[in-house]
């Protein structure tokens, strides 16, 4: 029984101080001066401005949607470039040819980069909801909190597997960025966030849904307003399915830039 609980115990602490070592080491942020203001007070900062507007310019219902459609956008600006981070200071570091030379297991090192990221995100959307609760006075009185818990934390894993997919992009183009600020705007402009999905044409609502958010958001706002999960299951279902296949592609495409860096015998330099 002992051999048993080690054996199932050593891989997962592994994991775990791998995703903590890779967390500490990996990201830009992790100061107080910047973890506060891009964690906390940049996403606060802009629900502000957008509920505020949406209350005294249209009804309570409008800051609503905008406060729940920033909300969920503030969590892709902390977890997206957070696990892009990770890769590019991998690289730019030099840690990252030691990685590809080891026996190091590639998927569990993959997973590993998204996992203390995912609660940042979190903890931006709860900001942003206080903030909005306290300034424009959102009500929580209907809220169907254990779908809209759901919800909202499948649309983060969403958004989490965006960023892995994004990843390789990070490691393999220095102007990676732009890569990101191109997905960022995509998503607050097709998503939803601000402008509702059924005033564009059909093709672009259909490419909407292949963005993390877009989906989720449809059962965050439901929930939030007292509806069953059950009514909307299917958006937050495809909003699951999404972020399985960006996560797929992403560790696809972070085989493939070892493989073409080997090739090329480029670890330290532009592969692709």
């Amino acid at each position: 029984m002992f051999t048993k609980e080690a054996s199932w115990g050593s891989p997962v602490r592994n994991f775990l101080i791998q995703a903590d070592t890779t967390y500490r080491g990996l990201f830009g942020w992790l100061n107080w001066f910047g973890y506060i203001s891009n964690v906390i007070f940049r996403p606060v900062v802009l629900v502000l401005i957008y509920s505020v507007l949406g209350r005294f310019s249209g009804s309570p219902e409008v800051g609503r949607t905008y406060a729940l459609g920033i909300a969920c956008f503030t969590m892709a600006m902390n977890i997206l470039p957070g696990i892009a981070q990770c890769y590019t200071y991998d690289r730019t570091g030099g840690t990252l040819s030691f990685f590809f030379a080891s026996p190091a297991n590639r998927l569990e090192s993959y997973l590993a980069r998204a996992v203390l990221h995912y609660p940042n995100g979190l903890l931006s959307f709860v900001s942003t909801m206080v903030t909005a609760w306290l300034v424009v006075g959102i009500d929580f009185s209907s809220v169907n909190w254990g779908g809209f818990i759901l919800a909202v934390f499948t649309t983060a894993l969403s958004i989490a597997a965006l960023g892995e997919f994004l990843g390789p992009f990070a490691i393999a183009f220095r102007d990676w960025s732009n890569i990101q600020n191109i997905l960022v705007g995509m998503m607050l402009v097709f998503s939803g966030v601000i402008i509702p999905l059924n005033v564009f044409p059909v093709p672009i609502q259909e490419f909407a849904r292949l963005l993390p958010i877009t989906n989720g958001l449809v059962s965050i706002r439901s929930t939030f307003v007292g509806a069953p999960l059950a009514e909307n299951s299917g958006y937050l279902i495809r909003e699951g399915l999404t972020g399985l296949a960006y996560l797929a592609l992403g560790y696809l495409g972070f085989g493939l830039f070892e493989k073409v860096a080997r090739r090329n015998g480029a670890l330290e330099q532009e592969s692709l």
